[in-house]
């Protein structure tokens, strides 16, 4: 490894924490010091007897999207959240990231383009109609038909069928050609499984309510305000839920979602901002957990147009000067890890530190006469952290950096919209996913559409990330996507730079918890089902 220039006098950012209480990435003790199951950050044992009555919590925010409440165009992770505690899918993900039963009790492969899901024979939507393999089928033809964002994901399909041999319900999916992250797909909430035959009768609009399969059931909701949720008696594994009633207050304050916890109003919130690990410690009878998110920050260079990161040795150098470990030390606390394009904590994932930027020599000076915007939207803490340090990593090296900190609004304008792009440098996150071929497909401007203004569509790229699709997990997919990875860090134009953390507080006096160490989706709330709230 080269040493990368240190200079950080001055830097406005939190330093890094100790982390010495509190659950971190891959911790596998909890609170008291006792051994947790592996792929779990907490656990409460689902044999321990609730006392039930209501959990309140508190998250930074709500469900904002252009279809409503409808899952198939449900793009952002909390609203992934929310709908999930509502809908179900054929599969989910458990720990390590390993492919669990959910509607589908079971699935077998009978080739390698083949996939049938036996279904769950007492699974109910909340109005008591048992659910089909007619809903199956009719909520995946009506998200491929929608084109949502995705449909893209499910990947090559060629058919999906009602397979079912008489009560039992069955239903197949076949693929034009193998595709590895179909089950990752399937598992999470846009590829829900809606009552199609209400929705088919005009009878239920998803955009305006939710009618699903799963543990709850809206009971109200004001928009950015709150949520109220019921226990689904009609759920199919009823009878081990450990709460009757889920309310939610939807609070963009970090500071207000502390206060919650440590008055006891709120018994659970969740965090993205790395401080809350040590706001917490002090906090008595509370617990706080750090989930490895398989999200990601990256840098945007806007390779088109007449910026000066048009040129590709000149983006190679940026690139270059960012220190990836200092970032992660003092913007995110340590709470965090470098990464590749592939999410560093997914099975097969490319290893961050072999890449070029990594190991290429940037000495003081390097970018002299180099003058760069560098945009972030000030909603996100993490943001104008990273965005703080990275300012003075490039400036160690020579450039001068003009930091600009904008509402999200005027950020999409400027970075997404403009054709070409009007920035230098831009800073955001994305999902990761639970698969790590899938969110390489946003390196290829013609799919993502998004990065069409500020990068370029490379063919030896996209034929890696096809290929890598169709391979098996194992030493030859870890081999192609360590060349997507390489061809990515050596175009320069969307770089990624470290997990992004989620953190959790709870009441541990009043609730106990379970929590994957490691997530997809962003779905913290993944093992609700297996909340218990505790006697007073």
């Amino acid at each position: 490894m080269r040493s990368k220039t240190k200079a950080l006098t001055g830097v406005a950012v939190v330093a890094a924490l100790v982390l010495t209480a509190c659950s971190g990435p891959n911790d596998d003790s909890d609170e008291a010091g006792l051994d947790l199951p592996d792929g779990y950050a907490a656990y409460d044992d689902p044999a321990v007897e609730s006392a039930g009555g209501t959990l309140s919590m508190q998250l930074d925010y709500d469900t904002a999207e252009t279809g409503g409440l409808d899952p198939a165009t449900a793009e952002i992770a909390r609203s992934w959240t929310i709908m999930g505690l509502v809908y179900e899918s054929l599969v989910s993900i458990g720990p390590n990231f390993e492919i669990e039963p959910e509607l589908a009790t079971s699935w077998e492969q009978p080739d390698e383009t083949t996939y049938v899901f036996d279904l769950q024979p007492d699974a109910t939507f909340s109005n008591g109609r048992a659910v089909s393999a007619d809903d199956v089928v009719g909520s995946f033809e009506r998200l491929l038909d929608m084109g949502a964002l995705w449909a893209g994901q499910l990947g090559p399909i060629e058919s999906i069928e009602d397979t079912s041999d008489g009560d039992a319900q069955q239903v197949t999916i076949s693929l034009e050609r193998p595709y590895t992250p179909l089950l990752a797909a399937l598992a999470n909430t846009p590829a829900a499984i809606l009552p199609m035959e209400e929705l088919d009768a005009g009878d239920f609009d998803p955009a305006e309510e939710m009618l699903g399969s799963g543990a709850f059931a809206v009971s109200d909701h004001r928009q950015d305000e709150y949520w109220v949720f019921e226990a689904n008696p009609e759920w199919w594994n009823a009878d081990s839920l450990g709460v009757e009633e889920l309310r939610i207050e939807i609070s963009g304050d970090d500071q207000t979602r502390l206060a919650g916890l440590r008055d006891g109003s709120s018994q659970f919130a969740n965090f993205s901002n790395p401080d809350a690990l040590s706001l917490l410690e002090s906090a008595q009878g509370v617990t706080a957990a750090s989930q490895t998110q398989s999200d990601f920050f990256y840098l945007m260079f806007n390779a088109l147009g007449d910026s000066d990161m048009a040129e590709q040795e000149t983006r190679q150098l940026v690139n270059a000067a960012i220190d990836r470990e200092q970032l992660v030390d003092v913007a995110l606390a340590g709470a965090a890890v470098p990464t590749g394009v592939t999410p560093a904590n997914l099975p097969d994932a490319c290893s961050a530190e072999t890449l070029q930027s990594a190991n290429t020599e940037v000495e003081a000076g390097a970018l002299e006469g180099l003058s760069l915007s560098l945009l972030v939207y000030n909603s996100d803490p993490s943001l104008v952290a990273i965005g703080q340090v990275v300012q003075q990593q490039l400036e160690a090296a020579g450039a001068t950096v003009e930091l600009e900190s904008l509402d999200y609004g005027s950020y999409a304008d400027r970075v997404y919209t403009a054709q070409p792009g009007q920035f230098d440098l831009a800073l955001g996150w994305f999902a990761g996913y639970a698969d790590p071929s899938m969110v390489t497909s946003w390196w290829d401007p013609d799919t993502a559409i998004f990065n069409a203004g500020f990068m370029e569509s490379h063919d030896d790229l996209t034929a890696a990330i096809e290929e890598a699709k169709g391979l098996e997990s194992g030493d030859e997919r870890a081999e192609a996507l360590q060349t997507v990875c390489e061809l990515v860090d050596d175009y320069s134009e969307m770089v990624p730079l470290a997990t992004r953390p989620q953190v959790v507080g709870y009441r541990s006096d009043s609730l106990g918890i379970t929590l994957l160490t490691d997530e997809g989706y962003g779905d913290f709330l993944r093992g609700i089902v297996d909340f218990r709230t505790l006697e007073s």
